[in-house]
């Protein structure tokens, strides 16, 4: 059994993030928020956080840090970056601490017009769900349908911000994982016990504005300083990449191998 912690820092966003995440696009991050100030009557001062967000995801963080088992810990941008560290795993208990569930992207459920009219948001949940099964179509937000798709889940548990939209989708989550999923708020959630396993932090700079990224530095300094050991922050490769690329690699290899 693994017992993992993952916390996102858009969940310190939940009074703000659903007024503009959905606009937030671009090559990187400081050019998407670039791009979306340069297009948008939005000032960067107006995206404020949630401080109890704040101070819960840290005071976790903290207290599973001191955890007996000695945690594996990674720090990453993207959430699907938590693959690198849980990957090989089986028998996962996760808590995830998130704006999102993290479980389905729902990137079909934003197709609109080009949506055909019996296209419900049921079958557009599953479409994503056999793309990830057949093609390894992973990404940062719907790795956690990866992990049981890969029979690595034993439980999931998401606490999320209480002006998430993605709370809309847990009768699916529930249909796809059962009883393994559930959900809370922060103030309905008690920690049996902080001993994890693995913990990961990710940033999501797409969706926490650049005037707050300090925040995910200090959970690196707060790392580093309490195990006198440098982080490890994934900045140059992920994982939906190389899932991507994983099929043409092999075919390669195998052509050269014949040589």
């Amino acid at each position: 059994m693994a017992k993992v912690l993952s916390i996102d820092l858009d969940y310190i966003m939940g009074p703000t993030i659903e007024t503009y995440q959905h606009e937030v696009d671009g090559p990187n991050a400081s050019d998407a928020w670039h791009n979306f100030y340069d297009h948008s009557d939005f000032k960067e001062n107006q995206f404020f956080i949630d401080q109890g967000n704040l101070i819960y995801s840290y005071n976790s963080f903290l207290r599973a840090l001191k955890s007996k088992n000695s945690p594996k810990v990674l720090f990453g941008y993207d959430h699907d970056s938590i693959l690198y560290l849980i990957g090989n795993e089986t028998d996962i208990d996760l808590i995830n601490i998130d704006h999102h569930d993290d479980v389905l992207h729902g990137e079909h459920l934003r197709e609109g017009p080009d949506s055909e009219p019996e296209d419900s948001d049921d079958h557009l949940l599953y479409k994503e769900l056999d793309e990830i099964q057949k093609h390894h179509k992973v990404n940062e937000g719907n790795w956690g349908a990866w992990l049981e798709l890969s029979g690595r889940l034993n439980s999931f548990t998401w606490i999320h911000s209480e002006h998430s939209g993605n709370v809309d989708r847990n009768p699916f989550s529930r249909k796809f994982l059962g009883d393994k999923f559930k959900n809370f708020v922060r103030q309905k959630y008690d920690f049996e016990d902080y001993d994890f396993d693995y913990i990961f932090v990710c940033l999501s700079p797409c969706y926490v504005p650049k005037t707050h990224w300090h925040y995910f530095t200090m959970f690196v300094i707060a790392y580093e300083q309490f195990t006198g050991m440098k982080a490890t922050i994934v900045h140059d490769r992920k994982f939906q990449y190389e899932f991507n690329h994983m099929n043409t690699h092999e075919t390669i290899i195998k052509q050269s191998e014949i040589l």
